[in-house]
């Protein structure tokens, strides 16, 4: 069978239809991939709600600073402090990529984590390209 033979199954439906995406009637406006996707990105939450995302593959560097309990992030096109207590570990875990999402939690709540327990208490996001 040729390529063109190939594509035209492709392209065909389970009803045997063709389901070119030339047709309007078969387009949508939100089209997801079957399996999720080998990138690792790290999503930051807010306080107030909003969130970022943005590429480890663009994290240019960190930098931990024990006495302020600050870490910075470094990206090519953003800058993200993060502000909270104990955050040497969530260091640690950031050089190795781990972390999918860190939440910042309201200062008010202090009192409700554990002493040893890593806790984000503010996301300052930078944009470098402004």
């Amino acid at each position: 069978m040729n390529l063109t033979g190939n594509f035209d199954k492709l392209n065909r439906g389970k009803d045997g239809q063709n389901t070119d995406a030339s047709n309007p009637k078969d387009t949508q406006e939100i089209e997801n991939y079957s399996t999720t996707g080998h990138v690792r990105n790290l999503c930051f939450l807010q306080a107030d709600g909003k969130r970022l995302f943005l590429n480890y593959a663009y994290l240019v560097s960190g930098e931990y600073s024990p006495e302020a309990n600050t870490i910075k992030l470094v990206y090519t096109t953003h800058e993200i402090t993060l502000k909270g207590r104990n955050l040497e570990g969530l260091f640690e875990t950031l050089m190795a990529h781990v972390p999918r999402q860190i939440v910042a939690v309201d200062k008010r709540y202090e009192g409700t984590k554990e002493e040893s327990e890593i806790v984000v208490y503010d996301v300052i996001v930078k944009d470098l390209s402004l």
